[in-house]
């Protein structure tokens, strides 16, 4: 593993990761994913973030008290919102946002 400039490490699916390799995605109860952040951005202006908990992906991602009221209303709260690897993203995930009961039939 090398060295990431959080230096943090997290459990994936029973797995040490560096924070540095994970995003955040929340989704609505019905399984389709509604936002997504990478948890780490290292920028040299100091404009950058460490996400390391759901709390804090929420709150960065509903930024107001009347954002993170109006999602939960939607059903999109800290319980919804998920750890995964950017690896996992791009394997799986990638534009494909909707859940399983959303997605179209392929011919």
């Amino acid at each position: 593993m090398t060295t990431k400039p959080s230096g943090l490490t997290v459990t994936v699916d029973g797995q040490p990761v560096p924070l540095d390799e994970c995003g955040w995605i929340q989704r609505r109860p019905c399984g389709c994913i509604v936002s997504a952040v990478v948890a780490v951005v290292d920028a040299k202006n100091n404009s950058g973030w460490v996400i390391a908990t759901a709390q804090q992906a929420h709150e960065h991602l509903n930024r107001t008290k009347r954002e993170r009221t109006a999602a939960e209303r939607e059903g999109i709260t800290v319980a919804t919102t998920e750890l995964i690897t950017m690896d996992h993203y791009r394997e799986h995930i990638g534009a494909n946002w909707e859940g399983d009961a959303h997605q179209t039939a392929k011919s």
